[in-house]
């Protein structure tokens, strides 16, 4: 009996702590399972997808929560998985984010969801999503997607990418003529800070690429960064331009509502057209805010626009393409530098004092010419025939009247002892110093100074003229003249045009919206 008590004792007691043991080791796992909870599962006997690429709309705004579509791309699976998370303001439509959290598959719209129409495709097969969450981080550009998502087969597949996720929102239209022209600066009203005139057109356009009928069409300057000098390929900067009332360095130019009101010039400010004739539409409105990202594209420049209208509606467009901006800029037709080649003829013109109030000195214009070349001063220096000619305009005090003194004259503003930088678009809307080539009473190339140096020596009756100057791309000018100068005083001619030119190589017909920018810069 002794025995048998004994071996009840020692029985219960191993019980007792086997009993522990289990209750220890299952508390144990319930807590590894609790903090597993707030991570996707991984199990790694499951091969892992990578991820190679991705692509992301965001689908809108539904019950103050955020609709969006990403797809995940591996070298044979594509996973299209639509997630419910928080919801993009319309101003910030162009920056759309999803939340780095967890999601999880379910079958209602809960924040913070995989909905269960996400499916994957594999070669013909699409298999739903019916199970399973995801874990994303985004740090700066870069998102971290991973987790384990199950298909309606009951495969598992644990997938992992790393990368950009550029999530656009769904445009409105997707613009496909383009049109513009680069302007530069203006030494007075906005410095070293380029314009860069462009529109958008998609529908019945003229040959400019201007809306003249349904259709949709926007039109605005860019302002931003100096392009460089050239012939052809100028880009509008890649940035996020933001509206602006003033011609600042990553702005679009918008009117204020007192420019608007007291009727400035409208081609000068960002503007919208909507025609659609079959339903009674012919929006014109003025923008007044919004946001405009370009990037490059492998077709050329991707332009995307988030703007605001007058009657505070929105307009989200998009254009992809080759974008083309004219060099209206710089005017120079120089492919090189140049040396003129020998000139023959000379002419002094004495033009009086200057009409600029505030400036005291007198103005004067030298004309230096080939021998084949032919020039009428009666008929303010009209020229005819073949070869290069200058014109060179000087600054003098103004007690100089009867001839230039010599010296060595910087090519730069208006002041006694300056040349004058060459200013104007184009022959016939230019002045101070130019070169010139013509043939056939055709011009065939010219350039504007900007800067240099004129230097004068006289001997006598004979003049020797020396130009070293830069145009507007940067080409060297070189010119040499000796001999004597032909004296004209047109001290009292009024000073209504420069010359006569017969053509030009430049085709000016550019459509309403250029030629009505192209006179309002004229006339500033």
């Amino acid at each position: 009996m002794l025995l048998l008590a004994y071996l009840k004792t020692l029985f219960m007691k191993k019980f007792i702590c086997l009993l522990s043991l289990i209750v220890l080791t299952n508390g144990v796992l319930s807590s590894c399972s609790s903090d597993d909870n707030s991570k996707p599962a991984v199990d790694e006997t499951i091969p892992e997808t990578t991820i190679v690429s991705s692509k992301g709309t965001y689908l809108g705004t539904e019950t103050n929560q955020g609709k969006f579509s990403i797809l995940l791309k591996s070298n044979d699976t594509d996973f299209q998985l639509n997630f419910i998370s928080d919801a993009i303001a319309d101003k910030d439509l162009l920056d759309a984010t999803l939340k780095g959290t967890k999601y999880t598959v379910g079958s209602t719209a809960a924040l913070y969801s995989i909905q269960a129409d996400s499916y994957l495709k594999k070669a013909d097969t699409q298999l739903k999503i019916v199970s399973g969450d995801v874990e994303v981080s985004k740090n700066a550009d870069t998102y971290t997607i991973k987790g384990l998502l199950i298909d309606e087969q009951n495969t598992s597949h644990q997938i992992n990418y790393v990368g950009l996720i550029d999530i656009e929102p769904i445009y409105e239209i997707e613009y496909e003529i383009q049109n513009g022209w680069y302007w530069g600066d203006d030494q007075y009203d906005y410095p070293n800070i380029g314009e860069y005139m462009t529109f958008f057109t998609q529908g019945q356009a003229n040959k400019y690429g201007e809306l003249e009928g349904d259709g949709y069409h926007i039109s605005l300057s860019f302002f931003d960064v100096m392009a460089p000098r050239q012939w052809e390929g100028i880009k509008i900067p890649n940035k996020t331009f933001k509206a602006s009332s003033k011609n600042e360095l990553g702005t679009f130019h918008v009117g204020t509502k007192e420019e608007i009101d007291n009727g400035n010039p409208g081609y000068t400010f960002a503007k919208f057209l909507h025609n659609d004739s079959s339903k009674g539409i012919a929006k014109e409105s003025f923008i007044l805010d919004g946001t405009i990202k370009t990037m490059d594209n492998a077709k050329g420049q991707e332009i995307r626009f988030n703007i605001e209208l007058q009657d505070g509606s929105r307009h989200i467009g998009k254009y992809t393409g080759k974008v083309k901006q004219g060099d209206e800029y710089t005017i120079s037709t120089l492919k090189s530098d140049k040396t003129v080649g020998n000139l023959d003829q000379g002419f002094l013109e004495y033009k009086g004092k200057s009409p600029v109030q505030g400036k005291e000195n007198n103005r004067w214009e030298l004309y230096l010419l080939n021998e084949n070349l032919t020039t009428y001063p009666e008929y303010y220096w009209a020229t005819e025939g073949s070869g290069e000619y200058l014109r060179v305009a000087l600054y003098t005090a103004v007690g100089a009247t009867a001839d230039i003194p010599v010296g060595v004259y910087p090519i730069g503003e208006e002041k006694a002892g300056n040349a004058s930088t060459g200013g104007g678009t184009e022959v016939g809307l230019d002045f101070g110093t130019w070169y010139y080539e013509m043939k056939n009473d055709d011009y065939i190339n010219s350039a504007p100074t900007r800067t240099g140096t004129v230097t004068v020596a006289k001997e006598g009756n004979n003049y020797t003229i020396k130009v070293v100057a830069v145009d507007d791309r940067d080409n060297t000018i070189t010119a040499n003249y000796t001999g004597a100068l032909t004296f004209v005083n047109n001290e009292n001619r009024p000073a209504t045009k420069t010359k006569v030119a017969k053509a030009t190589k430049k085709d000016y017909g550019k459509g309403k919206i250029y030629n009505g920018a192209k006179n309002f810069k004229n006339k500033k």
